[in-house]
C-alpha cells in the first residue's frame, strides 16, 4: 500500500470532469495555486502509474479523468476531511 502525498490528493480534489488536457488543467493549477509545474507534472504521472486518473498523450489527446478507483479514493479523501482544497 503506498500512501498520497499532498499534492497527489491536491491532484485528485481537483480533477472536476470538465474533460480538459493534463497540461491545461496543471496549467491552471499551477497559475491559480502557486504550485510548480514539475511538481504538479511529476505527482500526475504518478497517479497515473496507480491507476488512479487517466489522461492521453500529444499523439493521442484524451481528457484528464479520474478512474473508478481515484473516485474512491477522493470520497475516502473527502469523507475523512483529510481535504486539502
Amino acid at each position: 500500500m503506498k500512501a498520497l502525498n499532498d499534492n497527489q490528493i491536491f491532484l485528485l480534489e481537483n480533477i472536476n470532469g470538465e474533460r480538459s488536457s493534463l497540461n491545461k488543467l496543471l496549467n491552471h493549477l499551477c497559475d491559480k495555486h502557486d504550485k510548480p509545474l514539475s511538481t504538479l507534472k511529476l505527482n500526475a504521472r504518478i497517479l497515473k502509474d496507480l491507476e488512479l486518473i487517466e489522461y492521453g498523450s500529444r499523439r493521442d489527446p484524451k481528457p484528464v479523468e479520474l478512474t473508478a478507483s481515484g473516485e474512491v479514493i477522493r470520497t475516502i479523501i473527502n469523507s475523512e476531511g483529510n481535504g486539502m482544497s
